[in-house]
């Protein structure tokens, strides 16, 4: 059903109309006659397809014009009536070329938006290229469609102009241009393309995984010109298992190959309610101290 929705029910009232105006001849009766059926039908196709989730600008479009023709001709105004019984065509595709321009130019959706979400995966909608080129095309189908209304315009007693035409334009420049050589973004990467940022130490990570980069802080008044270093490696668990008695005190930790005594290490957590920020203070000599704030761990 979403075949019919998004391509052919749009235009089953645009087939009843002319097919009964063309059968009348687009005597004034005839129009009158074929404008309100077409406007019946396209009711109710609009009707089905909001309930489906499947409305989209033209079909508010082609309802506009076909309410705005029964109501021209029901209520006498002959000039708008003898607009439709000789410019059928050109209204039909200028009524396409106004659905595609004004909704962007108004701050709406693009027409296209319909059609492309439901052909594009959700990693690519995600990209402002698709929003880019979804308008490119907004523009390049409305020139389609204004440029079917002037052929159609031109001659409107010929057939040529107003259905061979007119309709090789729509389907030969627009329709193929799905077939045009593919956007760079239909090629699916091969890592998720959500941005990432880079972190201190120049690896690239998801900007929610990123590591909290540390703070340097030199303390003491013996703190001299050199470079800081954050020191031997503490155990993270250490001070929490001696405070649960446990395990040894929290005390210094031993390089390998080797003892340095005159190193201390301290690890102090200031525990806080959930989700606060925790401070980790590491003092790998007296005269630095090497602060890290991260989000809350355990």
């Amino acid at each position: 059903m979403r075949f019919f929705y998004m391509h052919v029910g749009s235009f089953v009232a645009v087939i009843v109309y002319f097919t009964f105006a063309g059968g009348a001849e687009y005597s004034a009766a005839g129009v009158r006659t074929a404008l309100t059926v077409a406007l019946a039908v396209e009711t109710v196709y609009v009707w089905l397809a909001r309930r489906a989730g499947e409305l989209k600008h033209f079909d508010v479009g082609l309802w506009l014009l076909f309410a705005t023709g029964t109501l021209a001709t029901t209520a006498g105004f002959t000039g708008l009536a003898r607009v439709f019984e000789h410019y059928s065509p050109a209204l039909v595709f200028t009524t396409l070329g106004l659905t595609a321009l004004l909704p962007p130019l108004l701050g709406g959706e693009p027409f296209t938006y319909y059609y492309a979400r439901r052909q594009t995966p959700k990693w690519q909608q995600r990209l402002p290229e698709f929003v880019a080129i979804n308008r490119v095309m907004t523009g390049y189908w409305a020139i389609v469609f204004f440029t079917a209304a002037a052929l159609a315009a031109f001659a409107p007693t010929d057939w040529r102009y107003t259905a061979l035409f007119p309709n090789l334009l729509t389907f030969g420049a627009g329709m193929t241009a799905t077939w045009w050589p593919r956007s760079p973004i239909r090629r699916r990467p091969r890592r998720d393309p959500v941005p990432r940022e880079r972190t201190r130490g120049g690896r690239l990570s998801h900007p929610h995984r990123a590591r909290p980069v540390p703070e340097l802080r030199r303390r003491g008044a013996d703190a001299g010109p050199g470079r800081a270093h954050a020191g031997p490696r503490v155990d993270p668990n250490r001070a929490r298992r001696a405070r649960r008695g446990r395990g040894p005190p929290a005390g210094p930790l031993s390089h390998r190959g080797g003892s340095r005594g005159a190193r201390q290490d301290e690890r102090v957590v200031q525990s806080a309610a959930r989700g606060a920020t925790q401070r980790l203070t590491i003092v790998p000599m007296p005269s630095m101290r090497l602060t890290i704030s991260s989000p809350s761990f355990r």
